[in-house]
């Protein structure tokens, strides 16, 4: 797997990517899947469990998420199981770059082609890099419950609730706009549907009985 590096483009930018989320691990980037291995790595402070949904729409119409579970690079104000909330700034983002050397980087962000236009993509097909996480998912979701005491069903279901009301709050300090845009264009309406009561729980914590609705007003605020 090809890893890249342009440090004179990235600093061009500033580390666009980097400020929008901390990048994905790929399963090559362990030398173990055991469970222990895999919690020393998450003891180092950067790195987080999250949660990737796969949306489905079954026959009777009802819609259905489906998590995955995988590792990325933690974010600033986030915690070691981070299954879903706004992503903020990789908490590896330093003055001059990236904590991690070229190859100790995660391979979401090394195999990630810089380029001077700003339309910078990957030399690897990240779905399919995604999907290979998925025989790991029983030593993942041991680790949700030894860390959280909570199943990652319900874990989810807490941290839907706490998006939600984020949201209705427009709590969005440190979330990039292109982040913004996903999630409240993208990630909000579905999430409505499959988890109507986490809404309901969220809409009495914000004090809010009106149920909420894209603007475009809500993109105008200091968030870069």
């Amino acid at each position: 797997m090809d890893k890249t590096e342009d440090r004179t483009i990235c600093a061009k930018c500033g580390g666009y990517c980097c400020k929008k989320s901390g990048c994905d691990y790929f399963v090559s980037d362990f030398e173990s899947m055991k469970i222990d291995y895999l919690e020393s790595i998450l003891d180092t402070g950067r790195v987080s469990i999250i949660a990737s949904f796969i949306f489905d729409r079954l026959p009777n119409n009802k819609l259905i998420s489906v998590p995955l579970l995988s590792l990325r690079a933690r974010n600033i104000n986030r915690g070691e199981i981070d299954l879903l909330s706004f992503k903020t700034t990789c908490a590896s983002l330093e003055e001059n770059g990236c904590h991690f050397s070229l190859e100790e980087r995660p391979s979401g962000g090394s195999t990630l082609v810089p380029s001077s236009d700003g339309l910078c993509h990957s030399n690897v097909d990240r779905l399919k890099e995604l999907e290979k996480w998925q025989p790991y998912q029983s030593v993942l979701r041991r680790i949700v419950k030894r860390r959280t005491g909570m199943t990652v069903d319900g874990k989810i279901r807490e941290d839907v609730e706490n998006l939600f009301y984020n949201v209705l709050n427009k709590n969005f300090d440190g979330v990039a706009k292109a982040e913004l845009y996903d999630v409240l264009k993208n990630m909000i309406p579905m999430l409505m549907e499959v988890y109507p009561e986490e809404y309901k729980k969220a809409r009495i914590r914000a004090h809010n009985n009106t149920p909420f609705v894209l603007k475009k007003t809500v993109f105008n605020n200091n968030n870069k």
